[in-house]
């Protein structure tokens, strides 16, 4: 990246005010010659090069080109100061944190991924479905016709369909990968989604050592949701954290937790585990990305389903070990 060149760059970074805000300098045409330590952090922490030009930026259309928005400010004393002329030629341009979250621009890279891996799916699906669709019926064609309950050859032809079976099942989350459904939203208690959610998991947790608590909010937190597809999403948190806790030799706790604040509702799942590096903290939201073994599509579809239901996730390292995953979306209003 380029900077103002002497003896004029000190006066110009001077000009681009408090280090709180990001601020960057362009031409005319939009290059952009510098930028100030805020906005560097802002945009460049997605793990991204800085942009070069005005277009790069996140929310460009709202960002003319300089002379056309001297153009405008020139007809329109009310356009909004964020960029101004501090120079012959140079421009000082304010670009608000709160559009230059690294987060959002992490998920624009997530963005470009996922519609990748939704094209790949797809075609991966139909190729895998035809010919196993063919194979289950020829074996199915053998058990009616060739074999004898009982016998050796019935049991071998009869593992080969639960693993046809199995396949089957693998397409459909690649489809579902491709192409998740439509949310239907109506008013969920999360609550009483949480305590459905516990009670499927009440006897493996057992079996595993694992000691379930839940820290429900002691008014009801009601949300806009698909209640059977949050289900799943909750499923696969706690799927998630069993495979974490499995091999785990400390201790063996999950807790669950809703709350809620004046806008969106909050579902919490901690687990007690080795916790999660804080540079994979985006990166296991990623389709085929796992750290316990899995096949990587859990947490990328239990954000894909939270996204289609207006929400979101994320996950933190707690001080002690282990991680929480929060899940968020849009409270109900009672007028």
């Amino acid at each position: 990246m380029s900077q103002v060149e002497d003896p004029r760059r000190q006066s110009l970074q001077a000009a681009l005010g408090s280090e709180q805000e990001g601020m960057i300098l362009v031409d005319r045409d939009g290059r952009i010659l510098f930028w100030n330590q805020t906005a560097q952090e802002a945009l460049g922490g997605a793990g991204r090069e800085l942009p070069v030009h005005l277009n790069e930026l996140p929310a460009s259309h709202d960002l003319p080109l300089p002379a056309e928005w001297a153009s405008e400010a020139s007809r329109d004393p009310d356009v909004p100061e964020r960029m101004r002329q501090i120079a012959d030629g140079v421009w000082a341009v304010c670009i608000p944190v709160v559009e230059a979250d690294p987060e959002r621009l992490q998920g624009m890279v997530a963005a470009e991924q996922m519609a990748a891996v939704g094209q790949l799916a797809a075609t991966v699906a139909l190729e895998i479905g035809g010919p196993n669709t063919s194979i289950q019926v020829a074996i199915d064609h053998l058990l009616e016709t060739k074999c004898a309950p009982g016998t050796e050859e019935e049991e071998d032809l009869r593992r080969i369909l639960s693993q046809t079976e199995r396949i089957t099942r693998l397409t459909r989350q690649l489809i579902a990968l491709a192409e998740p459904g439509r949310a239907k939203l109506e008013p969920v208690s999360l609550n009483d989604l949480t305590i459905s959610a516990l009670e499927l998991f009440e006897s493996s947790f057992s079996d595993e050592g694992i000691v379930i608590e839940r820290e429900l909010d002691s008014n009801d937190v009601m949300v806009w949701a698909d209640r059977n597809q949050l289900l799943q999403a909750v499923v696969n948190l706690l799927l998630n954290a069993r495979s974490v806790l499995r091999e785990w030799e400390g201790e063996k706790r999950v807790t669950v937790r809703t709350d809620s604040d004046a806008g969106r509702g909050y579902l919490h799942v901690t687990d007690s585990g080795p916790g999660v590096p804080d540079d994979q903290a985006f990166r296991i939201f990623l389709p085929f990305v796992s750290t316990t073994g899995g096949t990587g599509m859990g947490l990328y579809l239990t954000r894909q389903i939270l996204q289609e239901q207006g929400g979101g996730i994320r996950v933190k390292s707690n001080d002690a070990p282990g991680a929480t995953f929060t899940l968020n979306l849009e409270k109900v209003h009672h007028d």
